[in-house]
Formats: C-alpha cells, sequence, structure tokens
C-alpha cells in the first residue's frame, strides 16, 4: 500500500533522465513515505483539535469550562478496586438495597418514576443524557459577562460608599447630604450606567453522537413548551422554533413583569427620594426580555440562558472560534493527550476587576464629600484629593495588569495532570534560580515554597506616603479641631510616631535586606504528637499527631535578622510604657509582655512563647526560629529546631530547575495524619452519647467503644485506604517569557484486588 502510494505520488517516469541507483530509489521512497505519515500525523492532530466542543464557542467569550471524556473518566472511577471496597461497606450496601426496595414498591414514587423511564420515548431521552455526558461538555459565558462584571464592580464601590457614609454618622468626618444614604448611592450608580445592566448569557454544549434522538427529543419538548405556554396569556407568542446560526433552537422569551420589577426594588430601595432614578432603571429593564433556547448546533446540544441569542448565531461557524485564539495555541498543541478538562478568562473579564481611572476619581469624590462635610478649606480638600490619588496610582501601578488565562488538564497512566498558563503582567514572581527547600524538614507531608521580587522602592512610596498623611492631618485637622482633640494629636506626635519611625528604620536597614533573596515556604507536618490537644477535651489513649503549620523565610543576613527582632521585643516593651503613659488605666501596672524562653540549638536560636491562659498543650507555644540561612515561625518549638537544621527534601518531584514557586502534598501522609483525629472524634461522639456534654476527665480508646463505634470504625479504615489511592500531588510554577506557567500532577493508584 506504501508503495502504490508512493508511485501515485511520484511515478517513476517523472524522473526523466535522473538516473537513481536502487539504494538511492530506496532512500527517495523511504523519505516520501515519511513525508507523507507525517502530513497524516498532523492532520490527525488538527482534526482531534478542532473536535473539542469549544471548537464552537466564539471567539469574544468571558470564559469557559469544559469537561472531557467524562465516561472515560467515570468508568476508572467505578471498576477500581476502590469503589468495590466502598461498595462493599455495610453502610453503603444498606443504602443501596433500600433503595432497590422503593423501586419495586408500588404506589412508591421511585417505582412510578423507573416505569416512566422505561417508556420508549423516555428511555430515548434518558440514553441521550448519558450520551451527552459521555464525552465532551462545555459551558461559556459570552461578552455579556464582562458588562455585567463592569456594573457589579460599580455598585460593589457604590455600596463601599454608602456604608463609609453610614459609618460616619455621628462623628466629626460625618458627610452631611440628603442623598448620601447607601439606596440612594446604589439607586444614583445604576441609573447613570443604565447601559451596563444586561441579562449575562450562560451556554451549556453537550457533544453526542445521538443527533436524530436530540432531534426527536427537541420536538417533544416543543410540544410540550407550547402546550405549556397556551394556558398563560402573557406567554401565547414565548415559545418558537427558529434557525439561529448553524443550529435548530426552540427558544421561550419572557418579557419582565415591570410591576412586580417595581414593586421588588421599591421594597429594596425603601429611600423615597429615588423615584427619579428607579424610574430610569425600570425603563432600562422593561427594554430587557430573558431568552431560554435550547437546540442542535452540529453534533452537540446546546442550552442558552441569557438576554439574546446573538452569541449563538457564532456558535460553530468558521472563524472566530475562541479556540483558533493565541491563549488557547497551548490547547491545540495538547489536543493529542488525553484532555480531562479545559478553562478560560479572558482578558476583558479580568480587566474589569483592575484598579481603574474611575476607581481613582470614585476615591477623590468620597475624599471631597468628607472634606466638605467637615468645611476643610479649598487648599486641604485639594490636598486630600491628591493624597489619595498617590496611594490609589501607586497601588494601581504594582498590582497585576490582566491578562488572559487558559488551563486543561489531561488523564495519565498514575492519575491526572495539567497546565495553568497566565499572561497577566507586572507579577511578583522571581523565576531566575532554584528555590531552596533545605529548611523544610526533609519530609513534610506538604510544602509550599515561591520567590516574591523584592522592591524596597515600594516600601519607601508607603513611607513617603504615610509622612504625607500625618503632615496632612497635623496642618488641615488637628489645627482646627477642639482643644481635647488637639491635645491627643500632639500626644500621639510626641510619644507613638517616634515608635513608628523607629520600626521604619528596622525594616528598612534590617528586614530588607535580611530577607533580600525573596523566598518565603509553609510548611506541614506532624512529628509532635498529644494525647490531649485541649484541657477541656478528653484524653485519648492513644497518641494523636499534631498537625503544625510553619512559616519558613530563607536568609541573606542572619545577623540584620536577629537585630530586626530585638529592635522588634524592645518596641513592644516602648509601646507598653507609651501606652500606660497616655492611659494609666489602658492597661494594668503589673502587666508585661512575659519574656522568651530562649533555646540555642546547633543549628541556630527559638525563642518561644508559654501560651499558660489558652489550655492547648504545654507542646505548643509561639516561637521564632532563627539559623544561619532561614528563619522559621512556628506554633510548636520542636518544629522550629527541627527545620534551622539543613536537611535535602524527599518527597516526590524534581524542584532542581529555575522555578518561581513550587507545591507537593503527600496525601498518604496526610491521610495517615487526619485518620486518628477522625477515630479519635468518632470515640468522643460514642463517650458523648445520652450525655449534654463532652467529659474532660474521660479516657477515650479501644476498651470504651461501643458497637456502633465500632462498626464505623471499621468502615473508616475502608475510607482511608481508599482516600490513600491519591498518593501526592506536585506543582511547579516557572516563569517562560511574558507568561507564568504551572503544571502539576497528581499521582494515584488503586487498592489491590481483593
Amino acid at each position: 500500500m506504501l508503495k502504490q502510494l508512493v508511485h501515485m505520488m511520484v511515478p517513476p517516469e517523472r524522473f526523466g533522465s535522473f538516473s537513481l541507483s536502487p539504494r538511492k530509489m530506496m532512500i527517495t521512497k523511504l523519505t516520501l513515505a515519511c513525508s507523507l505519515f507525517t502530513a497524516l500525523l498532523v492532520g490527525s492532530q488538527t482534526a482531534r483539535s478542532e473536535d473539542l466542543g469549544i471548537s464552537l464557542v466564539p471567539d469574544d467569550a468571558a470564559f469557559v469550562a469544559s469537561t472531557l471524556r467524562g465516561r472515560e473518566q467515570y468508568d476508572r472511577i467505578v471498576g477500581s478496586n476502590a469503589f468495590a471496597s466502598l461498595k462493599d461497606l455495610k453502610s453503603v450496601a444498606k443504602a443501596l438495597d433500600e433503595f432497590a426496595k422503593q423501586q419495586t414498591q408500588p404506589g412508591n414514587p421511585m417505582a412510578i418514576a423507573m416505569m416512566m423511564m422505561q417508556m420508549p420515548d423516555n428511555q430515548e431521552a434518558i440514553d441521550l443524557l448519558k450520551d451527552m455526558v459521555a464525552t465532551d461538555t462545555f459551558v461559556f459565558g459570552s461578552s455579556s459577562w464582562v458588562t455585567a462584571s463592569k456594573l457589579f464592580k460599580i455598585i460593589q464601590s457604590a455600596q463601599r460608599a454608602g456604608s463609609f457614609t453610614t459609618l460616619t454618622k455621628g462623628t466629626d468626618l460625618e458627610i452631611e447630604s440628603d442623598d448620601s444614604g447607601p439606596n440612594m448611592i446604589i439607586a444614583k450608580a445604576l441609573a447613570a450606567n443604565t447601559d451596563l445592566i444586561v441579562i449575562p448569557d450562560l451556554v451549556w454544549g453537550f457533544k453526542t453522537t445521538k443527533t436524530d434522538a436530540a432531534k426527536n427529543q427537541l420536538e417533544r419538548i416543543e410540544v410540550f413548551a407550547k402546550s405549556m405556554a397556551q394556558a398563560q396569556p402573557m406567554l401565547a407568542d414565548a415559545v418558537a422554533r427558529q434557525k439561529i446560526g448553524n443550529g435548530d433552537f426552540i427558544t421561550v422569551t419572557i418579557k419582565p413583569d415591570p410591576n412586580l420589577i417595581k414593586l421588588a426594588i421599591s421594597n429594596v430601595m425603601k429611600t423615597p427620594d429615588v423615584k427619579e432614578e428607579l424610574d430610569t432603571i425600570l425603563k432600562r429593564i422593561n427594554e430587557l426580555q430573558l431568552v431560554v433556547a435550547l437546540g442542535v448546533v452540529k453534533d452537540h446540544v446546546v442550552l442558552s440562558i441569557g438576554g439574546g441569542t446573538e452569541h449563538l448565531q457564532a456558535m460553530g461557524t468558521t472563524g472566530g472560534s475562541l479556540l483558533d485564539t493565541e491563549p488557547l495555541k497551548v490547547v491545540r498543541e495538547a489536543a493529542d493527550k488525553p484532555l480531562s478538562s479545559i478553562w478560560y478568562r479572558s482578558k476583558k473579564l479580568a480587566k474589569t476587576w483592575e484598579t481603574s481611572p474611575e476607581d481613582i476619581a470614585e476615591a477623590k469624590k468620597l475624599v471631597t464629600a468628607v472634606a466638605e462635610a467637615n468645611e476643610l478649606s479649598a487648599e486641604a480638600t485639594a490636598d486630600a484629593e491628591k493624597l489619595v490619588e498617590n496611594l490609589m496610582s501607586g497601588y494601581a501601578s504594582r498590582m497585576p495588569t490582566a491578562g488572559p488565562w487558559v488551563a486543561y488538564s489531561y488523564l495519565t497512566d498514575t492519575g491526572y495532570a495539567g497546565e495553568e498558563w497566565n499572561w497577566s503582567k507586572n507579577l511578583p514572581w522571581d523565576g531566575s534560580k532554584p528555590l531552596a527547600f533545605d529548611y523544610f524538614g526533609g519530609d513534610p507531608f506538604a510544602a509550599v515554597a515561591f520567590r516574591a521580587e523584592t522592591d524596597p522602592e515600594q516600601f519607601e512610596s508607603l513611607v513617603t506616603w504615610i509622612s504625607s498623611l500625618r503632615e496632612f492631618i497635623t496642618n488641615n485637622i488637628a489645627s482646627s479641631a477642639d482643644e481635647d482633640a488637639q491635645k491627643n494629636f500632639e500626644t500621639f506626635e510626641e510619644k507613638v510616631a517616634p515608635l513608628g519611625e523607629e520600626l521604619t528604620q528596622t525594616i528598612r536597614k534590617k528586614f530588607i535586606p535580611a530577607l533580600k533573596s525573596g523566598q518565603i515556604g509553609f510548611v506541614l507536618d506532624s512529628k509532635t504528637s498529644t494525647t490531649r490537644l485541649q484541657e477541656t477535651l478528653p484524653t485519648s489513649s492513644e497518641p494523636l499527631p499534631l498537625v503544625a503549620p510553619a512559616i519558613v523565610l530563607s536568609l541573606d543576613d542572619s545577623t540584620l535578622f536577629r537585630e530586626g527582632l530585638s529592635d522588634v521585643f524592645a518596641l513592644s516593651d516602648k509601646l507598653l510604657s507609651v501606652i500606660r503613659e497616655i492611659d494609666e488605666d489602658a492597661i494594668p501596672s503589673e502587666y508585661r509582655i512575659p519574656d522568651p524562653e530562649e533555646q540555642d540549638t546547633p543549628d541556630g536560636s527559638v525563642w518561644s512563647f508559654a501560651l499558660p491562659e489558652s489550655g492547648l498543650d504545654e507542646q505548643i507555644q509561639l516561637s521564632v526560629g532563627v539559623g544561619k540561612e532561614a528563619a522559621v515561625f512556628s506554633l510548636v518549638p520542636e518544629q522550629a529546631k527541627r527545620l534551622l537544621k539543613s536537611t535535602p527534601l524527599t518527597l516526590e518531584g524534581d524542584l532542581s530547575m529555575n522555578l518561581a514557586g513550587a507545591a507537593v502534598l503527600d496525601w498518604v501522609a496526610f491521610a495517615n495524619v487526619l485518620e486518628p483525629w477522625v477515630t479519635y472524634v468518632a470515640r468522643c461522639g460514642g463517650v458523648m452519647k445520652g450525655r449534654s456534654d463532652l467529659p474532660a476527665d474521660e479516657t477515650v480508646g479501644p476498651d470504651n467503644d461501643t458497637d456502633e463505634v465500632k462498626e464505623a470504625l471499621e468502615q473508616l479504615v475502608t475510607i482511608f485506604d481508599v482516600v490513600r489511592c491519591l498518593k501526592s500531588a506536585t506543582a511547579k510554577t516557572v516563569l517562560e517569557g511574558d507568561v507564568t506557567v504551572t503544571r502539576w500532577q497528581n499521582r494515584i493508584e488503586d487498592l489491590p484486588a481483593q
């Protein structure tokens, strides 16, 4: 066959006067065969990509979520030994038996439903539904969600402004305005943005191999919908069968009832002064309509609910597909993998939630209202507006700028894997070198690390802004306040402000250079155990692992960090004294911040603060550990000591490459931590049965298990065996040009056959 294809493409006579040796002829044929094979392979990949359901989605969609290989994933689960073991549980078997009995009892609603399902037309509908979710489903929001999001943000801003006016009532900052109530502010915001009042479109798509059955069921639904509509005069013309784009649809169009909407809005907007705004809002709402459309587009059943059908016109047309856009290139290139899900969020949708010039203008407007309510001079008002503008614009300049976001997952021989691509810019991550995991304790059951770019200028900008704010308060508010208020301002400037300046110097000269690398880590381990977490709880006869969280900071200069901590401890004592000077009754004279217990270890020093009044196990104490290359903040001093020792990470995954972030979870170890606690809670429930409270003087363990508790614990063993089928999860984030890419993998292993 291959020889025939080659001769068809290049017959021997086409070689003309060229004299080819048999060896050269064979090489030529092999080259052509390879070319043909490559062309066929590329063509098949392209076909697979184009067969994805999201190829029907218009390119201006705001977001998409797609689930693929539903039947294959379902079969993997129900065909597993783990699922079989769950079905064998007594409680599950009993529930399934009861369900089966209900299906055979005459007159039982379940039995009637089962009889209805056996009817040929209904059986066809059930088979169609099964087929619809078997291979490829998606849901997407049209571009109307971008419009709706803009309105949501405006309403959110109006709510904040309304809350502020409410909170300031009765204070020196009260905004005295007749129309400043929250309802009025929201009504005005809606009335000023009626073009943004829309019903956003949401569309579901289901790929099917039973298009004839889908068309039959569509006709049944049409007959049923029209019969129902005829019984309601206001819905007489609501149902229609129409061609929309490449699809055949049944549409139900519902116009809102103005009187009901007016009543609903009036109940919310109870302020009598919003009539003009309500009329404007109602006029816009009366222009809207809710359209439900159900139809068949190519080999997909499509359901749409929204404000119209325009977005359905583009579904399945040549060109203009979301799948053909640049962000979805990563999905097209991964189409040869057994994809299980696809997610997408557009740049336009993300951008609606960014800090915008409108937000800055709104903040300035609110500041102006506050200034006028407090009778500040025009010059002071301008200064206040400038302060807010500097803060908002500085904040906005450092926030990420929106970009599209795409993620997908796929099946592997050992579970699932996936990738996430984020084109947002101005993200703080630094992926220029490998992350350090030597101070994570070696084998925690969970570890997360990331490195952020350090920006001393950002801190200096904040310091400058706070200084400007203090100057503004001193010049424009304190100077015009009453005598008591002026005295309070003077006291603050004299006694508290210098402490703030000391803290600023400590951060600037010690903490920032000490933490220049920017790496932060989070650790969860359970190397410490307890038998009684809190004194009001029963004692466990078996040890319970303490879930100990810790924060790990990579140090560039441990000496500076130690000095910074000493400065903070000293500042806390100074602050206590200042508070007593300002108000001697604020803090009892005998109270003092307890000195931490310091322990020196071969790898550094640990300071711990006891929590005697908490009733917690004495092993739980606020602790800070500082070594040569790492600082640890923990709730268990023993953990802090352990993490200060350099120990290579033994968890799964190669983390040696340049990374901006990484996360590792040993799910088996996590389940091993949870199981003793779930067992303890079950036993406590057995002890508490028939009592009004949980006795603290009891010891719970196997000796006092009731038959009910024993049965529950037997089932828990099986449940946790199933939970441990998920072995591990890893994720790694890298920077690839202007894209932040996270790749993850979950490893799953079935139970052995019984």
